[in-house]
This record gives structure tokens, C-alpha cells and sequence, in this order.
């Protein structure tokens, strides 16, 4: 059986900048930072965000994270100058979300439940 995902890592143009916003604007804990190598571990919940410096590909990565208050979240990313790709979009499974971008253009998506589901797949040991 393979593990728990420990980290997910983006490559990033500029580096410096990237930690600013992960940590200021996202507010994930810093846990660990290599200045020389352009490396950086970011807490994200149970799993980690790596940032290593490079050329981005932002085009086939979503990283998706849970807020407890959606609106509250977005106003506080707005007070940061982030603004959401397109209106908050209530899905049938029971959930709110918004996208945003990092400075790279990964996407991210926030989303909150409107009413936590049942945990019936035996693969969600949530």
C-alpha cells in the first residue's frame, strides 16, 4: 500500500516572491527553507507544498484546499490584492468554490461544504 502524500512541488520563476505569497497571502506555516538550493516546504493542512526555483508549468496543476469560511477567505485575499478567476460556483455534491491564481498561474481552488458528506468510499479515510 503506498503512504499518505507528503508533498506536492511547484517550480517556480521567482522564487523569493513565491514564499512571500504562499506564506503571507495563503498564511502556510514555512517549515523548512534552503537559500542556496531555491527550495522551500510550506505546511498545507496534512500534506506539504514544496517551491523549488525554475520554469513554471502551471497548466496541469490544481491544488485544491478546504476553507471553513469561503466568503471570509476570499475577502481576506482581496484585502491582499487576490481576486477570484470568475463567480463562486456551488457544485451538486454539496460544496462552494472560487479559483485563484498563484503569481506563477497555478491554479487553486478554495472550496467549502455546504453540508459535510457521508463518508461511504472506503478509499476517503478522512
Amino acid at each position: 500500500m503506498i503512504g499518505s502524500l507528503f508533498q506536492v512541488e511547484l517550480t517556480v520563476a521567482d522564487w523569493p516572491r513565491s514564499l512571500v505569497w504562499y506564506a503571507d497571502v495563503l498564511d502556510l506555516p514555512l517549515l523548512w527553507r534552503d537559500d542556496t538550493g531555491c527550495f522551500a516546504l510550506f505546511q498545507a493542512g496534512s500534506t506539504r507544498i514544496a517551491l523549488k526555483a525554475g520554469q513554471p508549468s502551471p497548466g496541469t496543476v490544481l491544488l485544491t484546499f478546504e476553507v471553513c469560511d469561503l466568503d471570509a477567505t476570499l475577502q481576506r485575499l482581496a484585502e491582499r490584492g487576490v481576486m477570484p478567476e470568475g463567480p463562486i460556483k456551488t457544485s451538486p455534491e454539496g460544496y462552494r468554490r472560487a479559483l485563484i491564481r498563484d503569481p506563477d498561474g497555478y491554479r487553486i481552488s478554495l472550496f467549502e461544504w455546504l453540508a459535510r458528506p457521508a463518508r461511504s468510499n472506503p478509499l476517503d479515510r478522512g
